[in-house]
């Protein structure tokens, strides 16, 4: 119903244009809450007012449909959010970024060819210098009548979000309003969640998996909770999206939860925190996706199997020699570089994702990266596959294997390890090696344990392979 309102209007103009008061075929209307932050709630009608006052200032400094805006932002904010919807609403092309060192923001910048960039004003403390830099108020008098500057198209460019390749220059992935769409309508049927959830804003814009919780809200006109400050505030929230990590702390810190689904995503997933996650009540989900897919390709209930679960409607997967591609209506429009749309490389329509993996009854089975396999004494082996043994002990919180040069076997794996309130001692490391040693052949078997330092934790919502490498190299010298 919504798929084909959308194609003739913005979803937030949808919204807020419904009349007040619900009936059978009103999901939902412009008084209610559509948006929350720590202090305040916003009706749809209230954000279509803040959206058409920032539209006037974009136009009034000189911004066009189809101009880029490269956008700073430190995870999401009230700000960065409704700049991202008027510019929607304008045609306008946004790129979120994370703070970065002066010389990368200028290389995205110039990859991108922005015509302007905001700073969110919450990034509190940095002092960021860009081109063209606009200046917002988001508090002027506001333009009560919500004129029209530019126009809305579902086949317009809607975004542009660099991958986080470990090799090369960053690539900035671009999905139309459609792609966004279809992706939420195909997580929806499953995951269910309709105009009285409430989803939690647990990730960063500048990701895809972030930016998918925004057009799960728009799609379904439910409540978005914006995450405040470092901790995660979930009175209220019904559905989120996080990685492992995040949840772990939610359900050690939280005495009450009124969560009823969690997908997770970003690394593997623990069987020990699924039953934790169950025994509160929380029903967790494992997701596969990809950037250039939209976010999520497949889901699931997290069980005992370790697979990831079947293909979401308006996506296709088809394993090839253990090689995944994937092809659908969330497919990106291509990749942008220098103010231009170049397509995407596909071999008869199909685009390789570069991981490995095997179909199990129906369900997808991930078997590692293809750039994450290494050869160790003439035997390919997976990173991910001794990760999975080393996360089934309960000190584990995450594991990531780095293969070091060998002059016997070529390269022999070395673990990297984040723990769970321990220390990496003598009696750890036996415990580990006798669990490795009942699981995986002896080249497959770490030869050496470290603990991840916390600054590499800290940083995106996954950890760097490139950086845990060139650190444990550098230990190792």
């Amino acid at each position: 119903m919504l798929a084909s309102n959308f194609e003739q209007c913005s979803p937030l103009s949808y919204w807020s244009n419904l009349p007040n008061g619900e009936g059978a075929t009103k999901p939902t209307h412009p008084v209610k809450p559509a948006l929350q932050t720590a202090s305040l709630n916003y009706s749809w009608n209230e954000l279509a007012t803040y959206v058409a006052n920032v539209q006037k200032q974009f136009f009034s400094q000189g911004l066009e449909s189809g101009d880029v805006l490269l956008v700073v932002t430190a995870h999401s904010s009230f700000e960065s959010l409704i700049v991202y919807l008027a510019a929607l609403e304008s045609g306008i092309i946004v790129a979120f970024v994370p703070s970065l060192p002066h010389a990368e923001l200028l290389k995205r910048s110039i990859i991108l060819s922005c015509s302007a960039c905001f700073v969110c004003p919450s990034m509190e403390g940095q002092s960021i210098a860009l081109p063209n830099t606009l200046a917002i108020d988001f508090f002027e008098e506001k333009d009560e009548k919500k004129r029209s500057y530019g126009q809305f198209c579902s086949s317009n460019i809607a975004s542009l979000i660099f991958t986080s390749g470990s090799t090369g220059d960053p690539k900035a992935v671009a999905h139309t309003a459609s792609n966004h769409l279809a992706s939420a309508r195909g997580l929806q049927n499953e995951f269910r969640f309709d105009h009285s959830s409430t989803w939690l804003l647990s990730l960063p814009l500048f990701h895809v998996s972030g930016l998918a919780i925004v057009w799960r809200w728009l799609l379904s006109g439910c409540c978005l909770r914006l995450k405040q400050g470092k901790g995660l505030v979930l009175d209220g929230v019904t559905h989120t999206s996080m990685v492992p990590t995040q949840l772990l702390r939610v359900l050690e810190e939280s005495t009450t939860l009124q969560l009823e689904r969690v997908l997770l995503g970003g690394a593997i997933i623990p069987h020990q925190l699924a039953q934790l996650a169950t025994e509160r009540g929380v029903d967790t989900w494992a997701g596969y996706g990809l950037t250039e897919m939209a976010s999520t390709v497949t889901a699931k209930r997290v069980d005992e199997i370790d697979t990831v679960g079947k293909v979401l409607s308006h996506r296709q997967i088809r394993v090839q020699e253990q090689r995944i591609f994937v092809r659908g209506e969330t497919l990106a429009a291509g990749y942008w570089r220098k103010g231009k749309l170049h397509p995407l490389l596909l071999a008869d329509g199909w685009f390789d994702t570069k991981d490995l993996g095997q179909w199990h009854n129906d369900e997808l089975v991930i078997i590692g990266r293809a750039d994450n396999q290494f050869i160790s004494g003439g035997e390919n082996v997976h990173c991910e596959e001794i990760e999975r043994v080393l996360l089934k002990h309960p000190l584990v919180q995450q594991a990531f294997i780095v293969p070091v040069a060998d002059r016997v076997f070529g390269h022999r794996p070395v673990a990297a390890l984040s723990l769970n309130e321990a220390e990496l001692a003598p009696s750890l490391e036996s415990e580990l090696g006798a669990l490795c040693q009942s699981q995986l052949q002896g080249f497959k078997r770490p030869i050496a344990y470290y603990t991840i330092p916390e600054r590499l934790l800290g940083r995106g919502i996954k950890v760097s392979r490139a950086q845990l490498r060139d650190w444990l190299l550098s230990k190792r010298q």
